[in-house]
């Protein structure tokens, strides 16, 4: 992880005379109908980030053209502008690159004690106990059902900036959405009508914060703040303003990310990574769900070696958008070439062989004049600015008789010939539209999918503490009194879904995931808004709601509760401390094997106890230096009191113990990548 302050430049490549600027998905966009339908239909403006030398003067050419400019984080200004726009800034000399993504996805009973967290609360081996008091905890999601009981009875929610169904005026200096103060919360639904309909934002805040007896969350008297999104469009946007409220307040923040997506080059490179890596800092520390891709086969990678590899997809019908969108990436050394095909029994239409080199190519699919769909591909053309890497992406579009599992038995297929390496995900083309799957077949020489690098943004970007998902729980009784069990979850192993690293460049972004916190299934508050999200989740207890849920999005808000724990102790930390505090604690058992670290269970399961401990100087230990006053390392590589000697045991030792603030020394690193600098040509 990296250090950095607020608005510092971000570093970057050196731009190649010729490169690309505006991203493949921008120019799709302007081909394609059916993506532009992931986009709100209301308003014809696209939210993208813009990397600019001069962030003034792009602001006002946005501004100018009738769209909006934000407040650049160092050199990425996120804006909403007309699609015209977006590919017009790219003309402009003092603009380095446009990137625009599709929308992303949302990716304790039991878990509490098996984290930890209660016996930091009870401060059991500690000077003292913390709750998070005086630390924000912060989210963006679907919402916050800030009434509901695991809020307190005057609900600890301060605001929330709701983005999608609230009424009301916009926080100042934005230009979407509508603002919920304190005030307003507090007049309940007369005075903020923001609601959470999915119930994913509110069971993650629960999990995070809660205060319930029964089902409590990790640092249970954190303050709460909330942005509220379907989309999660405007995430830099969204991050930017929490911090931002948490700096007015003079306090520290932790903001939970339980969302994700595969659009992009999965190194940390693309601006939104940048940007999101440079607005953290001492008191500002980001956590991201892994993803809930461990079982899905969304990645393809090798090399042909010079013949032509066949990979079957699936691509589902349905949803919002309802189509394939593959982004792929290699090394300008690489000679490659990409088709995409439609089978039965036998092959029947394919493409033409497309490089990332290429120009724009559009093919329509046929079976004897039937219509089977169409396939778009957009090549990068040049180097991507950002890792100097080749791009393509192919849009495939089937028709209402070509999706997976039609009864006439259509296939689609891809394929590549050349030699050279390549990655390849499947990403989510709208937000209710799953990613297609790439097949496991391998029957006849076919070339498999796999999950290998299925870790999604934003969890991959550098100084981003990305989570994955353990089972705590498979069975409960619901509401109904019926015994809800799962026998495809083992108590105390990984789940399932829990998305895989690493990053395609694990020397840039850290090693992925950093660590592993229950996930699966987990028992959190309800929002009033939302109903069971399948039967049988839903629970009753004492005539308050809550819901069973799982997914690295639960795993998530368990590991940014205990970084409020941490921040309550020590305000100023930073993410590469947290970072090390969090991976020389986590705990390892039959589960996880011992050879950590590794790219399912990053360094191991989260320890909340060993960590505070660990940051206050009382816990493990290397060295005497790594313990607080009045304590030494011990042979059992634990920070000891000193009973005599040294003037600091007994009493006295106790309250001084009390008193101070950790003594650690880790390594810290900078923020900045190393890459060079942005060269801005005028």
């Amino acid at each position: 992880m990296r250090t950095i302050t607020l608005l510092l430049a971000i570093s970057f490549f050196p731009v190649p005379a010729l490169a690309q600027k505006a991203n493949p998905y921008i120019k799709l966009l302007g081909r394609t109908e059916r993506l532009r339908l992931a986009f709100d239909q209301t308003s014809p403006l696209i939210p993208a980030l813009v990397q600019t030398c001069d962030p003034k003067a792009t602001a006002e050419a946005v501004r100018e053209s009738g769209g909006y400019a934000g407040r650049p984080v160092g050199s990425v200004l996120p804006v909403r502008a007309f699609l015209e726009t977006l590919e017009a800034l790219a003309g402009r000399d003092e603009v380095v690159r446009v990137e625009a993504t599709p929308p992303k996805q949302p990716v304790l009973d039991l878990s509490r004690p098996d984290v930890k967290a209660d016996l930091v609360e009870a401060g059991t081996d500690l000077p003292f106990p913390f709750d998070g008091r005086g630390v924000i905890a912060a989210l963006v999601d679907t919402g916050v059902d800030y009434e509901h009981e695991s809020f307190g009875r005057k609900t600890r929610v301060q605001k929330i900036w709701d983005q999608a169904f609230a009424t009301g005026e916009p926080p100042p200096g934005q230009d979407t959405g509508a603002l919920c103060d304190r005030e307003d919360i507090l007049r309940g639904m007369a005075g903020c009508d923001s609601i959470d309909i999915v119930g994913h934002g509110t069971h993650v805040a629960a999990t995070m914060a809660g205060s319930g007896d029964k089902y409590r969350g990790m640092a249970p008297r954190a303050d709460i703040m909330a942005v509220a999104s379907i989309d999660f469009v405007l995430l830099v946007e969204s991050c930017r303003w929490l911090f931002d409220q948490a700096q007015a307040l003079g306090r520290p923040m932790v903001i939970n990310l339980s969302l994700g997506g595969h659009y992009g080059p999965h190194d940390g490179t693309d601006l939104e990574s940048f940007a999101l890596s440079a607005m953290t800092g001492p008191g500002m520390i980001i956590v991201a769900a892994a993803g809930n891709e461990g079982s899905d086969y969304i990645h393809l990678g090798y090399d042909p070696q010079g013949a032509t590899g066949k990979t079957i997809f699936h691509v589902y019908s349905g949803f919002d958008v309802s189509s394939a969108l593959f982004t792929v990436w290699h090394e300008t050394s690489a000679e490659l070439e990409f088709a995409v095909g439609v089978q039965t029994a036998a092959e029947l239409d394919e493409t033409e062989f497309i490089p990332a080199t290429g120009t724009p190519r559009t093919f329509d699919l046929q079976d004897g004049g039937r219509g089977l769909g169409q396939v778009y591909f957009q090549p990068g053309g040049s180097p991507d600015p950002g890792n100097g890497k080749m791009q393509l992406d192919i849009v495939v579009e089937p028709s209402d008789i070509a999706y997976q599992g039609n009864p006439d038995g259509y296939i689609w297929y891809l394929k590549v010939r050349g030699t050279g390496e390549f990655d390849a995900w499947s990403a989510a083309a709208g937000f209710l539209t799953p990613p297609a799957r790439f097949s496991e077949r391998a029957d006849n020489g076919l070339i498999p999918g796999d999950n290998h690098k299925s870790l999604g943004a934003p969890a991959l970007a550098p100084g981003v503490i990305a989570v994955a998902s353990y089972a705590t729980r498979d069975h409960w009784t619901d509401h109904q009194g019926n015994l809800q069990e799962h026998p495809e979850t083992t108590p105390g192993d990984i789940s399932f879904f829990s998305s895989h690293g690493p990053t395609t460049d694990p020397e840039g972004t850290g090693h992925k995931p950093e660590i592993a916190a229950p996930g699966e299934f987990i028992i959190a508050a309800m929002s009033k808004s939302t109903g069971e999200l399948s039967e049988g989740t839903k629970i009753t207890e004492d005539e308050i709601d809550y819901l069973a849920m799982r997914g690295t999005s639960m795993a998530c808000p368990h590991a940014a509760g205990v970084v409020a724990l941490l921040l309550q102790m020590e305000p100023d930390l930073d993410p590469e401390q947290v970072r090390q505090i969090l991976q020389v604690t986590a705990r390892s058992d039959e589960h996880t094997g011992t050879d950590l670290p590794n790219h399912v269970w990053g360094y191991g399961k989260i320890d909340a106890h060993e960590a505070v401990a660990r940051a206050l100087g009382v816990g493990i230990c290397a060295e005497d230096i790594e313990c607080a006053d009045g304590y030494r390392c011990s042979k059992e590589n634990r920070c000891k009191k000193i009973e005599e000697g040294c003037g600091c045991g007994g009493e006295a030792g106790s309250i001084l113990v009390g008193l101070i603030t950790l003594v650690l020394i880790l390594m810290r690193s900078a923020h900045a990548r190393g890459h060079g600098h942005v060269t801005c040509r005028r």
